[in-house]
């Protein structure tokens, strides 16, 4: 008769002879009853994968970075594999009885030959067995490009009722914290899994009970080093992008949108506050996001907003007024965005149709009610840039060869019957721009000849009104011969100049600001509530180091024959000739600064 001892071995050889594994290292009886499943699928499964780049993922891991026994049931186990790995690792696991299969409930690339051999040519794969006595598999892979790793994952949304994938492209640096390139030795099994810092982190905001008891195994083991990387980790996820990726039911990518990350968020919505505000500097905007009930409710999940806020901060102090209104662009824009294509057309073929008709009104086309928000949208825009301007006390131009002594009545007097920039209006008033005249503003030496803007850096000057002199240190100026006035104009009377077009870049609908500004009514040059100042302009040379200026010298309309045109070479080619004759100056050829071929110039 068997004594005890004898018994207790048999007990031990039948619990494990089922298996047909070994059993696990320094794992207690009771533990490995419990969760023999994921024991032997580990075991079994890490035993045949030498060579396979892959990594243990998920909540596992805890027990896995802290060496300790399993602590709670596993459904299944996942694995994420090198995607050149891919097709190896299903061979493998079909080798241990695992069926491998896409569920995204549509067709894919995978194909079964016809030796019944799995080819993995798509990612995110399951793998079952009729083994009861191994666990389920989910496949997810990982790509490599330079110093970039792009991770692939999806699910099942319940709510749009589809397959819905993630792709993630970080930087390498943060994929090394996540992942533990380390192969640990646990309980006699040799793998690799996540990191302690990357387990930790995700868990502990966690509200599911599991990820709370994942978090409290791993958090004894997080010393002062490991949260250093968690913020590091934390920082670099912040600026992660991610893309949102749709299958069709072929299993073809639908659309691959791109979404925010939390960067892109934060930055959004204090650059939204900064816009809204139109005095507030954004020293003051992201003091005011701190001390917010908001920033506390957060800061709690994500304490890398500090960062990100201190990040935003030095980016935006040298913002100006002129960001506020890129901003204000660019949100209504997005608003813009959310009319339908048709009234959108409609509008447009409504300012086309003023355009062909210089600006006048009685040959406007019928407008949709929908296209009529989109000009009372306008108008919102309209309003907004214009209180920005007045208050940040931003001055306006009028720009003119009229000094102060002669100009008649001491007023800036309306220009009767003239169509706006876009020439959607025509209009009896003061016009002015918010241009910066900083020495690069080409109107400071326009005159009442007029000039004609060819390209983004060339211009025909109306009229032989430059002077061509030589300094006492032998260098060349470009001197007016009538000197023209800036009038510094405040923008209360005055309002913005805008328009809908057609963005070049992105091709669709956008809102655009001309700088030009109108007033119906006259400005009173010696009321200091309206005009801040004047100053006399002679020397233009600073012009030549950004634009080709040419003086039509007869002032015989060379420039606007020239945009008439039917091309660009036949158009070059008149300019260059009135320039051989004698009817153009080349001012920059004059005096040698920024001199360049006019005939290829803008080509």
């Amino acid at each position: 008769m068997p004594n005890i001892r004898e018994n207790i071995i048999i007990f031990f050889r039948n619990i494990f002879k089922s298996n047909k594994t070994p059993m696990i290292a320094d794992v207690t009886k009771e533990n490995y009853n419990e969760y023999r499943l994921s024991y032997d699928t580990l075991s079994k499964v890490f035993s045949q994968l030498e060579g396979i780049d892959a990594y243990l993922i998920g909540g596992i891991s805890a027990a896995i970075q802290t060496n300790q026994d399993l602590y709670r049931q596993n459904s299944d186990i996942d694995i994420m594999c090198k995607i050149e790995d891919l097709q190896r690792l299903v061979g493998t696991l079909q080798k241990l009885g695992y069926k491998v299969e896409d569920r995204r409930d549509i067709k894919t690339r995978n194909r079964v030959d016809e030796n019944g051999n799995f080819h993995a040519m798509d990612h995110e794969l399951n793998a079952d067995t009729d083994n009861k006595n191994m666990l389920g598999i989910g496949i997810f892979t990982y790509q490599e490009k330079g110093n970039t790793v792009i991770t692939h994952s999806y699910a099942f949304n319940e709510r749009e009722g589809r397959v819905v994938g993630t792709e993630k492209e970080m930087p390498r640096e943060l994929f090394e914290l996540m992942y533990d390139k380390r192969t640990i030795d646990y309980k006699g099994m040799k793998l690799k899994t996540q990191s302690k810092e990357y387990i930790y982190m995700s868990k502990i905001s966690g509200k599911r009970d599991k990820d709370k008891l994942d978090a409290s195994i791993i958090e004894p083991s997080i010393d002062e080093k490991s949260r250093e990387k968690i913020a590091r980790i934390r920082e670099l996820q912040a600026k992660t992008r991610s893309y949102r990726v749709l299958y069709d039911k072929d299993g073809k990518i639908e659309s691959r949108t791109k979404t925010l990350s939390l960067e892109e968020k934060v930055n959004d919505y204090l650059d939204s506050l900064f816009m809204k505000d139109s005095k507030k500097t954004p020293e003051e905007i992201a003091q005011d996001v701190i001390k917010s009930d908001d920033y506390k409710r957060l800061i709690v999940n994500h304490p890398e907003l500090d960062s990100l806020i201190a990040d935003w901060k030095q980016r935006s102090i040298n913002y100006t007024y002129q960001d506020k209104i890129k901003l204000l662009t660019k949100s209504y824009t997005e608003t813009l965005g959310k009319f339908s294509r048709k009234s959108i057309d409609n509008a447009l073929e409504f300012l086309h149709n003023r355009r062909i008709n210089g600006g006048r009104k009685d040959k406007d086309i019928p407008l949709t009610d929908e296209a009529k928000e989109i000009f009372e949208l306008m108008k919102k825009y309209e309003q907004e840039i214009k209180n920005i301007f007045v208050d940040n006390n931003v001055c306006l131009t009028h720009i003119t060869s009229i000094s102060p002594e002669k100009m008649e009545g001491g007023v800036l007097r309306k220009t009767i019957d003239r169509a706006n920039n876009y020439e959607t209006e025509r209009v009896d008033g003061v016009f002015a721009s918010s241009t910066p005249v900083d020495g690069n503003n080409p109107y400071i030496a326009r005159n009442n000849n007029g000039m004609i803007l060819l390209g983004s850096s060339t211009y025909i000057y109306g009229g032989d009104n430059i002077d061509v002199i030589q300094g006492t240190d032998g260098s060349k100026h470009a001197i007016l011969r009538q000197p023209n006035y800036v009038y510094s104009i405040y923008p209360q009377k005055f309002k913005p100049v805008c328009t809908l077009i057609i963005d070049s870049k992105t091709h669709k609908p956008a809102f655009e600001f001309s700088e030009e500004w109108i007033s119906d009514s006259e400005v009173d040059i010696s009321d200091p509530t309206q005009v801040r100042g004047v100053e006399e302009v002679r020397d233009v040379t600073s012009l030549l180091e950004h634009y080709t200026i040419l003086c039509d010298k007869n002032s015989e309309g060379v420039g606007i024959k020239a945009r008439q045109m039917k091309s660009k070479d036949e158009a070059i080619q008149y300019i260059s000739k009135s320039i051989e004759e004698g009817r153009i100056r080349n001012i920059n050829k004059e005096t040698g600064i920024n001199v360049r071929d006019i005939s290829g110039m803008d080509r």
